[in-house]
């Protein structure tokens, strides 16, 4: 009978590590995805359009604030338009929703579309998830605005390249 309950225990033992060093490489597998999906932000350049004051402060923001839009329109002959607030775009997203809209969405300019679908999919997954991880914060982006409509200021004019 000691024989049986020690085998018990000791299963039981084996079991919780088992189960903990699962979870403990679980997170430090999200953990290594969301740094991945972060560097991916920044050298994506996400920052420069998705976060106010990003590129006029050489990326002095701090992370708190990246990827809340911008109220600073971006305005061509097919009208302006403002860079959304991903971290809010993102929780109306399953994984598999944020892969399929960049996959298949062709933003007005000056978002770079064309570039966004070269990414693998491990690497949109890494992003989503970053993006996903930061608190959602802050206000929706304006609304787009047609040709014929002014766009308070500031805003950047578009060259245009046709």
């Amino acid at each position: 009978m000691r024989c049986y309950r020690l085998l018990i225990r000791v299963s039981a033992v084996a079991l919780v590590a088992i189960f903990s060093a699962s979870a403990v490489a679980q997170v430090v597998s999200r953990t290594a995805m969301i740094e991945r999906g972060r560097h991916l932000v920044l050298i994506g350049h996400c920052n420069n359009c998705h976060t106010a004051g990003y590129t006029a402060s050489a990326g002095k923001v701090p992370e708190e604030q990246w990827l809340m839009g911008n109220p600073v329109g971006w305005r061509g002959k097919k009208g302006t338009t403002y860079a959304s607030n991903l971290r809010l775009l993102v929780q109306n997203l399953s994984e598999e929703g944020w892969i399929q809209v960049v996959r298949t969405v062709e933003w007005r300019a000056p978002m770079p579309w064309w570039s966004m679908r070269d990414h693998t999919e491990d690497e949109l997954k890494a992003m989503y998830h970053y993006i996903r991880s930061l608190t959602p914060v802050g206000q929706p982006a304006p609304s787009f605005l047609p040709p014929d409509q002014l766009p308070p200021r500031p805003y950047q004019q578009l060259p245009d390249m046709s």
